[in-house]
């Protein structure tokens, strides 16, 4: 393993407080290099979603420590993390272009720097050709590769994606899941995917999982 992108010992985070405190993570400690190609599953409420705020720097730990070794700034801002979130939908008003765009636009980035960041996460994702599509043109396989293009158009060091299969078919996931792993292969990122579902074998070198907001290995 390469040196780590962001680590963690005994990373903890509680909502609430008191009798109506709920623990979502408790105790984690691991550590995620550009070599990294991890998933993590676990039902519903497990803390698959919170640990992956708290490693994108969107959520502060309530115990523990979380450091970012290799950024700078550290916590990195969202051009050095990719982040694909749950709920992260298109904007239906703008075609696929625009919506990978958007974060980068909103980030300072202007002409060329913005049109090759977007032909280049098009490609990764193997939606070159539908850049002017609206999302309601979109098959749904196709709208979770848009979103995916998104979060990867600032070329960053780290990927973590919440979920970024969910409501497709297995086949459509899986094949989605492919093109990630591919992606951060390309990209030289640490990957690490939640999901809630069975990742295909052979696909990441390390399968995690969350019980109960405990992060285990090898299962």
């Amino acid at each position: 393993m390469t040196a780590p992108l962001v680590r963690t010992d005994e990373l903890a985070h509680t909502y609430g407080s008191g009798l109506t405190a709920v623990v979502a993570v408790h105790g984690v400690s691991c550590a995620i290099s550009a070599d990294t190609r991890a998933v993590v599953t676990g039902r519903a409420g497990a803390g698959k979603t919170t640990l992956l705020h708290l490693l994108a720097g969107m959520k502060k730990p309530t115990a523990g420590t979380i450091a970012w070794p290799a950024f700078e700034p550290s916590p990195p801002g969202p051009d050095l993390i990719g982040l694909v979130l749950q709920d992260g939908g298109l904007l239906r008003d703008l075609d696929v272009r625009l919506n990978v765009a958007l974060p980068l636009v909103l980030a300072g980035r202007t002409g060329t720097a913005v049109r090759d960041a977007v032909d280049g996460a098009l490609d990764l994702v193997g939606l070159t050709g539908f850049a002017k599509k609206a999302p309601r043109d979109l098959t749904g396989e196709q709208i979770r590769l848009a979103i995916l293009a998104r979060a990867l158009a600032p070329a960053p060091k780290l990927i973590l994606a919440d979920d970024p299969a969910g409501w497709l078919d297995r086949r459509a996931g899986e094949r989605l899941l492919d093109r990630l792993v591919r992606a951060a292969d390309r990209l030289a990122a640490g990957l690490l995917v939640a999901t809630a579902e069975q990742a295909p074998d052979g696909l990441f070198g390390e399968r995690w999982a969350m019980v109960d907001g405990k992060l285990v290995r090898g299962r």
